[in-house]
């Protein structure tokens, strides 16, 4: 067992998953969040931080845990196509191609570079243990020099867990991976329940790591904002919602431990290390799903055989067809089992999608997409080969999807709030200010300069 680091090099990180800087803003003014409100006037600075592109949890996650961007770990969204296939595949652990922080520090990156670990990897002098709670995209729990049980997705809370006496202490007093998350449709008061329950259980389990194991890193993700705020979102400001009370009373218990973790860790550090919280995405209300695999059947970009399965579908003639969260890949005739187009006429594809996304509105006549990115530009490393040709940013409120099963380019499902990239938050010291805005993906080159400090 490692023997910690000094407590000034120490770091604690509590992960609250999609809790916007708008929100948080908005709830520090009206008093509900005294706690976090008690940090700040310690010294910190609440900010303002992009998320990943695209600004799903297991991108995004991932972009934070590693400090580099898609192409080099690999993971653009929670859905993948087995390469040159159109077989669907849910990326795991096990596909993160570039090391994780904790990796990194306890010496156990078993082969794995990134830009970001050849900057650091001579000042990593001696193996550093890591306590990594409930981030998404870490199942299965793979050895490491530390304790890890994973977030959101884990099938198996054993397989999901490393080491074995953490699995047992972590049944033991009833610990949830997850929430079910069905049960905000038509059990709205179980799914209220299990979210509170859930939230205490994480809060014990934090609390004891943090207290009665040796660490350097400690790291403590809250998944239950997301699922709050995915099925109730506009309760958060609504007086006349009937879930406004409930909706407070969650940030209320949340203020309350993000307190007693700061507290505990400002005990067990002596008042020294380094203290941050942040999101992986920001949050706003939907106005409307968008169905984009609708539109470029519209388009006439994508003929679909409904005789097959998922993305089996796809026939010849598509030019292009999209996946979670709006991410377009031009059905190239070397890359795909029915690729109709031609690597030299790609770029005309891109352009001619770019320019209908640019005129694309909704019954209103209200602009859908906000930015598109070319994959070329936004990705790079060794997994760019694997990266979307174009990815859609949405205008606030339109929530991009890439069903094939919806025939109709607008709708609207029992969601009541999308993710957002540009309100993402994170809360520094203000000793560690940025020069410029924050990114997601900067925030692990923070934690090892840190943890490397002499």
């Amino acid at each position: 067992m490692s023997v910690p680091v000094s407590n000034n090099q120490r770091c604690c990180v509590i992960g609250l998953d999609g809790v916007p800087y708008s929100l948080l803003n908005d709830y520090l003014r009206e008093g509900i969040l005294p706690n976090v409100q008690k940090i700040l006037s310690a010294g910190f600075r609440l900010h303002q931080m992009d998320a990943s592109i695209p600004d799903v949890s297991s991108t995004s996650w991932t972009s934070f845990m590693t400090g580099v961007n898609p192409g080099e770990h690999g993971i653009y969204g929670f859905m993948d196509l087995r390469p040159g296939s159109y077989q669907l595949m849910f990326p795991n652990s096990g596909s993160v191609q570039a090391p994780t922080i904790w990796d990194m520090i306890g010496q156990t990156v078993n082969n794995k570079t990134s830009t970001l670990y050849e900057q650091f990897r001579t000042r990593l002098r001696k193996p550093l243990r890591s306590i990594v709670l409930n981030i998404p995209q870490t199942y299965p729990a793979r050895p490491l020099n530390g304790i890890l049980t994973a977030g959101f997705v884990c099938p198996d809370f054993r397989k999901g867990t490393y080491p074995e006496t953490a699995y047992t202490y972590l049944s033991s007093v009833g610990y949830l991976p997850d929430v079910d998350s069905a049960k905000a449709v038509d059990q709205q008061d179980a799914f209220f329940r299990e979210l509170f329950l859930a939230l205490e259980k994480r809060a014990e389990a934090f609390e004891h790591f943090l207290t009665h194991e040796p660490w350097d890193l400690f790291i403590g993700v809250i998944t239950e904002t997301d699922r709050l705020h995915h099925f109730f979102y506009n309760a958060a400001h609504d007086a006349k919602h009937p879930r406004y009370d409930v909706f407070r009373s969650f940030y209320k218990q949340m203020d309350s431990i993000i307190g007693k973790l700061y507290e505990r860790f400002m005990e067990i550090t002596d008042g020294k290390g380094l203290f941050l919280t942040l999101s992986d995405h920001g949050f706003t209300v939907l106005k409307q799903e968008v169905y984009i695999n609708a539109w470029l059947r519209q388009q006439g970009l994508l003929t679909l055989d409904p005789a097959r399965e998922y993305y089996e579908q796809i026939d010849m003639g598509t030019q292009a067809f999209a996946m979670d969260p709006a991410r377009i890949y031009v059905n190239l005739e070397n890359k795909y089992p029915r690729g109709s187009v031609k690597t030299a006429a790609k770029s005309e594809v891109v352009a001619r999608i770019r320019a209908a996304l640019g005129s694309f509105t909704d019954e209103r006549g209200n602009p859908v997409i906000k930015a598109v990115y070319d994959g070329v530009d936004l990705y790079h490393g060794p997994a760019n080969d694997r990266a979307p040709d174009l990815v859609c940013l949405p205008h606030d409120g339109y929530d991009l999807k890439g069903s094939l099963k919806k025939q109709e380019i607008f709708g609207k499902g029992n969601f009541a709030g999308m993710h957002t990239r540009a309100d993402a938050h994170c809360i520094l010291p203000e000793a560690l200010q940025p020069s410029g805005r924050l990114h997601i993906e900067g925030l692990a080159r923070i934690l090892l300069e840190h943890v490397t400090a002499s």
